[in-house]
């Protein structure tokens, strides 16, 4: 087990990590590895998926790769698929994957400002739809979306990552 075994325990906990090959969602996903819970990690480049697995399984952490293009409603609806086949129930949920393209204002073309919404704050919004639901029924999950300091300040070249991150924001508050 992990670091903070006194405090928790994730075992027998099954988490979903967007992003999870690299970055914040890497480290996130081993976290929750370490504290026991079995691991979806989910990304687009195969490749930097099956060695952030193997990673993990040299730590002793149980990892599973599932490959799509969460920038996509057929995407994310592959993902529940994938869940739904390989008979798993995902308690919690991390959406991590994100994309900032970091372009001048007048040069976001339409379609690079629906990608940042797609999979900055659609993405987390239909998994939420997806996998919520059974959590509830089961009477246990979390739902953890990654926002950015953008999310309340302005950065110069990335518009639609900060409006898409503000949405998280909104997406996470309690309550709703």
């Amino acid at each position: 087990m992990g670091r903070f075994d006194e405090l928790f325990s994730l075992s027998g906990r099954t988490a979903l990590v967007t992003g999870g090959n690299s970055g914040i969602g890497f480290a996130l996903a081993k976290a929750l590895g370490m504290q026991g819970a079995e691991l979806i990690l989910v990304a687009r480049r195969k490749d930097e998926l099956a060695a952030a697995v193997a990673a993990l399984g040299a730590e002793g952490i149980i990892a599973t790769a599932c490959s799509a293009d969460i920038s996509t409603p057929a995407g994310l609806d592959g993902v529940a698929d994938f869940v739904k086949q390989h008979e798993m129930k995902v308690d919690i949920v991390v959406s991590s994957a994100g994309v900032n393209l970091r372009q001048p204002f007048a040069e976001v073309t339409p379609e690079s400002f629906d990608l940042h919404i797609a999979v900055n704050l659609r993405a987390p919004f239909r998994l939420t739809q997806l996998f919520a639901p059974a959590m509830a029924e089961r009477g246990w999950g979390r739902i953890i979306n990654i926002a950015s300091l953008q999310s309340s300040r302005a950065f110069p070249n990335s518009a639609p990552y900060g409006a898409a991150k503000g949405g998280v924001i909104q997406l996470t508050r309690p309550g709703l």
